[in-house]
């Protein structure tokens, strides 16, 4: 179920779009729901007051509310979004298999957790690497599932740009 804040900018984008001025609003919105104060309003309200909105400005013919779920911002915390065992141990293979010219670390930081917004990304993989010691499948379980998804794809291109050449022992 969508959360309040999301039908809420679902609903003022709608009342934008269907031209709906601030000053006629409330009485909008206690026609459709009898509350003239969305502060008021029930999820059942806001679900009303939608589709009525989107049948209005020709959205759909439906009773129904079309308002998509939320989607999940920021670090992950529920146990299945977290890298796999299997993704963390491919991520440590490809490593290992790579000549490193930077810090595998610092060239995931570069090609998968770049900008701004991925700051506190790389200094909690910086921290993590920092208690570890080791660049192995400990250090990859910290990734997201995608962090770990579009880590493979970056280091599988490493990995196939610059392989490490084969140790040939001299007899």
């Amino acid at each position: 179920m969508p959360s309040i804040v999301h039908y809420r900018r679902t609903w003022f984008a709608l009342l934008r779009e269907s031209g709906v001025q601030d000053e006629d609003r409330h009485a909008v919105q206690e026609a459709l729901t009898g509350k003239p104060s969305t502060r008021d309003w029930t999820p059942a309200d806001w679900q009303r007051a939608i589709a009525e909105q989107q049948r209005t400005i020709g959205m759909h013919n439906d009773r129904r509310a079309h308002v998509c779920e939320d989607r999940p911002h920021g670090a992950a915390t529920d146990p299945g979004t977290w890298a796999t065992a299997a993704q963390a141990d491919y991520i440590a293979d490809l490593v290992a298999r790579t000549e490193w010219t930077v810090s595998p670390l610092a060239y995931l930081g570069r090609n998968v957790l770049a900008g701004p917004a991925k700051a506190l990304r790389r200094q909690q993989l910086k921290a993590r690497f920092a208690e570890l010691g080791n660049h192995g499948p400990e250090l990859w379980l910290s990734l997201t599932r995608q962090e770990a998804a579009d880590a493979v794809r970056a280091f599988r291109k490493a990995a196939a740009t610059y392989p490490k050449e084969p140790s040939h022992a001299n007899p």
